[in-house]
Order: C-alpha cells, then structure tokens, then sequence
C-alpha cells in the first residue's frame, strides 16, 4: 500500500467514525422516544381512569363528583341561598315522644322507632323554625309516623294495604302505629285550618295507599309519554301536600283571612319539595344503587336522556318553582319572609 493509499484511509476513518457516531447519536434519542411516548401515553390512560373512578359518585354511577357538585352550586346560586340561623326546641323530641305514647304507642315501639323521631324533629325544626311551639310538635309528630311507615312498610303491608277501607268503616287498625296515626289525624283541622286538615287527612290516605303500591313499582312500565306519572306518584309517596299545608298553620295564617293568599302557592310547594329532596338526595341513591330506582334515574328513563342532564333539568324546574312560591306570596311581607325561610331551612337540611 503506498503512501498515497495510506493518507487515503488515514483521513477516511475518522470520517467513518464521526459518521457512525452521529448515526449513533441520532438512534438512542429515537429509541427513547419509541418507548417512552407509549408508555407516558399508556400511563396517563390507566391514572386518567382511576382518577375518573375516584370521582364518580359512587364505583357504579356514570356521574362524577364535579358534575353534581356544579349542578347543586348552580342551584343554590340561582335562588340566593342564604344558610339559616338554626335555632333548636331542644325539648321537641321528648314531647313527640310522650305524644306517640298517648296515642297508645307502647314504649317498646317507640324506642324502636327512635331514629325515625329524630330525624323527623330535626327536618321540622330546619323547615318551619317561625311557627309556634304547637305547630311544630304537630308537624314533627307527623313527620315521625310518615318516616316510621317508610321505614317498616314491608314489615305491616297487609295493614297498609287496607288501612282506608277501615278508616272510613270506622274500624280498628291491628298495628299499634296506624291506631295511633289515626287519632292524631282528627287534630289536623284544628292545628292547620278546615281545609289544610281535610288536605292532611286526605293526603294520609294516598300516602299509605302509594306506600304499599310502591313496594312493587318495578313492575311499572313508563314509556315516554308517562312523565306526569313520576311526579304524579312522588307528590303521594312524598306527602307534599301535607308539608306544603304545614308551611300556614291556623295560629298564624287563619283561613278565613290567609286561605286566598297562599292556597294558589301549595301546588308549587309540593314541586318544590320534591324536587329538592330528589335533586339534594340523588347521591344517597347512587351510593345504594341496590334500592330500586329514584325519582332522578326514573326521570332519565322516560325522557331518554342521561342522569346528568335529568339533574340539570330538574335543576332548572326547582328554580322555576322557587320563582313562582316567591312571586305569589310576596305581597304579603310576613308571609314571603317565612316562605324563604322555609325554602332555606327545607334544603339546609338536605346538604
């Protein structure tokens, strides 16, 4: 090999190297970025979907968190939700308790029955805070045997079941609770006006009825057309009415001076009602997805849309009800004060 040939691949090698070299350079990055890209990618997926699960308000519910978070926020926004002052008759629940026993229920039963007494006091004590003493011990007295019933139907349904035919025949009920419920049931026309109290007792009626009904609700079928069916049967199971007639006691609101000034605003209150209880209670449902299905899921069914838009619609009727209890009572500046205090107080104790 001359000298020539040897400067030749002297100077070609180094060439060749730093060739090599930059091929070198150029493939590790590359290399990286093949295996990393895949891997971030695969790594965001499997975090984005167990922060979605952690979100969701229950593992089954198709409902995050923020979502019903910006539902109810929006809603207590859009009618100036102000906390209530709470102030509690401390003395209530002993009182309902020694109601209960003079309408012949026995001690035993009554210490069953002892967390229905107390959430019943405390949802009448948060909703209806500026009626009197008596009032209020009606109300949650009422409250207790609606719960009670609620809590045991499945226990008592043959009662249930025939509890009006007996009532008007002037029959004895078998279950110590429906003797006494019927008993209370004479003093509501002197506590809550003629016709508020036929209202109440009428109302008793239909939610007991309803009440055993509902034990086999799953076998109804609602199609799109039967949308007035849901809140047709909520305001029974409910005891709208009842509640709404709460809100004017005869010691405050007379009949024969309040009756026209209120009457036209108690179809909105039951509205109301309901949909604060099934728009404020929607994720007690989703957690006990086992129960059969709420007022919200049912609404999505037969409107053929998803849970969260049947919650943002049902958002925006509660707020048209609002409007409208507000609108009709506010001539009267006691009566719109109360009525706001009672719309406060009512959703206060669903939060």
């Amino acid at each position: 090999m001359d000298s020539v040939t040897n400067a030749f691949l002297f100077i070609q090698r180094p060439y060749q190297s730093l060739w090599l070299n930059g091929i070198y350079f150029l493939f590790w990055p590359l290399l990286i970025f093949i295996l990393v890209v895949p891997t971030a990618a695969l790594w965001k997926a499997v975090t984005q979907d167990n922060v979605a699960v952690f979100q969701k308000i229950s593992p089954g519910s198709n409902i995050s968190k923020r979502d019903y978070e910006d539902v109810v926020n929006g809603f207590l926004q859009d009618i100036s939700f102000q906390p209530p002052d709470m102030i509690f008759d401390v003395g209530l629940k002993s009182r309902v308790e020694s109601r209960l026993e003079s309408y012949g229920i026995s001690r035993k039963f009554i210490t069953e029955i002892e967390s229905c007494i107390s959430t019943a006091t405390k949802i009448s004590s948060c909703s209806y805070p500026y009626t009197s003493p008596e009032a209020l011990e009606a109300i949650a007295l009422y409250a207790t045997y609606v719960i009670a019933i609620d809590d045991i139907t499945g226990n008592i349904l043959p009662d249930l079941e025939c509890y009006g035919s007996q009532l008007v025949l002037g029959q004895s009920h078998r279950h110590e609770m429906l003797r006494g419920f019927t008993k209370f049931l004479g003093d509501q026309p002197r506590v809550f006006g003629a016709f508020g109290g036929d209202m109440i007792i009428k109302g008793t009626m239909e939610f007991i009825a309803s009440a055993a009904i509902e034990q086999n609700q799953d076998s109804v079928q609602l199609s799109g057309d039967a949308s007035d069916y849901l809140v047709f049967f909520r305001a029974k199971t409910g005891v709208a009415e009842h509640f709404a007639f709460f809100c004017f006691s005869e010691d405050i609101h007379p009949e024969d001076r309040d009756l026209p000034k209120y009457v036209s605003a108690v179809p909105s209150i039951m509205l109301f009602l309901g949909y604060v209880n099934d728009l404020l209670s929607f994720y007690k449902e989703e957690i006990k997805q086992e129960d059969s299905p709420g007022f919200v899921q049912s609404y999505a069914k037969v409107h053929n849309c998803t849970a969260l838009e049947a919650l943002r619609q049902l958002r925006h009727e509660t707020i048209k009800e609002v409007r409208k209890i507000r609108s009709i009572l506010a001539k009267d500046a006691a009566m719109a004060d109360w009525i706001n205090r009672f719309i406060y107080g009512y959703i206060f104790y669903h939060l």
